[in-house]
């Protein structure tokens, strides 16, 4: 069990191996501000496999295509056992689904089943292998099952839980992350994705994969797959959308699923130009600190490597963010003094370094370690 002394996670992240944290085990954010429990629509509906698969034909429902890390990640073997336990009358876990708009519902719990008994079926790409049960069946596609083994899988009874229009938003979040529980469940940046299709997630997925995040963090490509760089780009999108002087949430994961919702009804125009500031911010962190930039550093030894600091992200890349050719050239040419003034920082004042450790995304600790690197850099440039 989680304990419950201890702060919230998702803020002791922010300082440890980032791509090796187990979401499983991450303590629910809990949601502060109050919301009418009438609000609150979920429908369970008893579903046949057949009605399941006509809705994914005619894309009435979506498996999320792009969401590659979590519709290909079963084996053939894994696939293969599901569709045996299918076939001898296993009752298989719910499945829960964005039901928003009722026209297309979103797969939030149970894309990889749904994807595994898709490709049996519709795709006919799935041949049978690894089978407990049924050994006979050994290689089998379901073209070649017997009609009384097809009819079994078509009237197969799904339990569906469908959260409906009227759930608020960050309500609906919640919901999904605490049923989020299974062998490898999805990071909040993932469910994000899942849950905010259109212009959100493929901004984030530019930046993400753009020449200057990777110089400026050194992110790996092999790093990315529970979309933590996708997070570090919301981040720096959520603060120059709203500024961090009006930053008021009490949850962070609230403050970043509404950032999506907004960019999603953003004008193009508006977009390509978060895009470039974006870019820009992270050509100027390089050329002043390197890979380093993101990172905390300690003077004594300059050469050991510490994780990326998402609290240190974003209040860097902002003010960065901010300047102009001329300013950048001027710190720039101070670029060694600069360096050491943010690490005497980091070392000497105990407030700035609990803004970036520890319940980080408080209105305080975020406000305190914005404004102290825009006093520095200000100061830097005077």
């Amino acid at each position: 069990m989680t304990d419950t002394n201890n702060p919230n996670i998702e803020e002791l992240e922010d300082d440890i191996d980032i791509y090796e944290y187990p979401w499983n085990n991450e303590e629910e954010e809990i949601i502060i501000e109050s919301f009418d429990p009438a609000l609150i629509k979920v429908d369970t509906r008893p579903m046949t496999i057949d009605l399941v698969l006509s809705r994914i034909e005619y894309e009435e429902l979506d498996l999320a295509p792009d969401f590659q890390r979590q519709a290909g990640i079963w084996t053939q073997a894994a696939k293969s056992r599901l569709i045996e336990s299918i076939l001898i009358r296993i009752p298989l876990p719910a499945f829960y689904m964005d039901a928003t708009n009722e026209d297309k519902w979103l797969v939030i719990d149970g894309l990889q089943r749904l994807t595994a008994i898709k490709q049996f079926v519709i795709d006919g790409e799935l041949k049978l292998k690894g089978l407990e049960f049924l050994a006979p069946l050994e290689g089998t596609t379901y073209k070649e099952l017997p009609r009384n083994y097809k009819r079994r899988i078509q009237e197969t009874l799904l339990t569906v839980y469908l959260i409906e229009k009227g759930t608020p938003p960050e309500v609906k979040f919640t919901i999904f992350r605490r049923i989020n529980r299974g062998g490898l469940p999805l990071s909040p940046q993932e469910l994000r994705h899942a849950l905010n299709p259109g212009k959100a997630p493929k901004l984030l997925a530019r930046l993400a994969d753009s020449l200057e995040f990777k110089e400026a963090t050194g992110i790996r490509d092999w790093r990315k797959k529970r979309m933590v760089d996708h997070e570090f780009a919301l981040r720096f999108l959520s603060f120059n959308i709203t500024n961090y002087k009006d930053y008021n949430s009490k949850s962070l994961d609230v403050f970043l699923n509404q950032t999506m919702a907004e960019i999603n009804q953003m004008e193009d125009a508006t977009i390509y130009l978060l895009e470039a500031k974006f870019k820009w911010a992270m050509v100027a962190a390089f050329e002043l600190f390197g890979k380093s930039g993101f990172r905390k550093r300690e003077k004594a030894n300059p050469e050991k490597k510490f994780s990326l600091n998402k609290a240190l992200f974003e209040a860097l890349s902002f003010n960065l963010g901010q300047l102009d050719e001329k300013q950048l050239q001027t710190l720039k040419e101070r670029k060694s003094y600069l360096q050491n003034k943010f690490i005497d920082m980091m070392e000497n004042d105990e407030k700035f370094q609990n803004s970036i450790s520890q319940g980080t995304s408080t209105v305080s600790k975020v406000k305190y370690r914005f404004s102290a690197i825009e006093n520095q850099i200000l100061e830097m440039l005077c």
